[in-house]
């Protein structure tokens, strides 16, 4: 193919894909929108200050759109080249939602440490607001954090009972939902806090030992899921040794790689099962 024919086709190209643009403007605004909301909403769970995720979803969708338009033109198989964006697409909230779920495993961690810190606190004299400050100054990461947007909001003008509220539904914890009610339930009824949270930590300590036995128990399971992913590479690492160029056509074919796509969404399937087994929720 010669450059004026190249030159044709990604003009062709550019030209469709400016038309299908302007063609689906609705449904690319509103999923524009959705995407900044759903950053905006990640990076607050994350920290208190404020973020203006706009540029960043903008600038995201503009890179997708450049490699899609160099996978179609230059990917050996196009289809398969535009699946890979497609897939891409999806990979920056998978990260982010992972990231918050061993954020919030980590907060569940360090819960019953920051609830006797505040039972202390309490006991040193401290309003439930000021202990919660306190607790905003001097806990753990990542904690800490939470403690902090907590503090934040009642500074702001936010009565206790809706600044807990908010951040029940925002960690959506069992340990946490457990804390939370315990201070709800003391705002409205009255009672003696220090024995509650006192009580509470220990409960929580019980619940989080529990939970690391349960992991040690499964610490197996983990290792054969492991290796249930790992083995198709090492496979695969064999086989081009002893056939390189069987291999060759795993990566230069269309077939080939709706062979590789089969046998990586089978191998995902099957670590996602073994995950959620030996992953249970305690």
């Amino acid at each position: 193919m010669n450059d004026t024919a190249v030159i044709v086709i990604a003009l062709l190209f550019g030209v469709s894909l400016c038309l299908l643009i302007v063609a689906l403007r609705t449904t690319i605004l509103s999923r524009y929108y959705a995407d900044v909301a759903w950053a905006e909403a990640a990076a607050y769970r994350i920290s208190p200050d404020r973020y203006d995720a706009r540029r960043n979803i903008a600038l995201f969708y503009i890179g997708l759109a450049v490699v899609l338009a160099l996978n179609v033109l230059f990917f050996p198989a196009p289809l398969v080249g535009a699946f890979f964006v497609v897939v891409l697409f999806f990979v920056p909230r998978y990260y982010v939602e992972s990231a918050w779920r061993k954020r919030r495993a980590l907060i569940d961690s360090q819960l019953p440490q920051a609830v006797q810190q505040m039972a202390s606190s309490v006991a040193s004299g401290m309003t439930l607001p000021q202990a919660l400050e306190r607790l905003a100054d001097r806990a753990d990461m990542p904690i800490r954090t939470e403690f902090r947007i907590m503090n934040n909001q009642w500074r702001a003008g936010s009565d206790l009972p809706s600044t807990i509220e908010e951040a029940k539904r925002r960690l959506a914890l069992p340990n946490f939902n457990l804390f939370a009610s315990a201070l709800l339930v003391n705002q409205k009824m009255g009672g003696n806090v220090v024995e509650t949270l006192e009580s509470l930590a220990r409960s929580l300590e019980s619940i989080d030992r529990m939970r690391r036995e349960v992991f040690a128990a499964t610490s197996e399971g983990r290792m054969n899921i492991k290796v249930l992913v790992l083995a198709p590479f090492i496979m695969l690492g064999l086989s081009y040794i002893i056939v390189p160029d069987g291999v060759k056509l795993m990566f230069t074919t269309n077939e080939g790689w709706i062979a590789v796509g089969l046998a990586a969404t089978l191998t995902a399937l099957g670590a996602l099962w073994g995950w959620k087994i030996v992953n249970a929720d305690v």
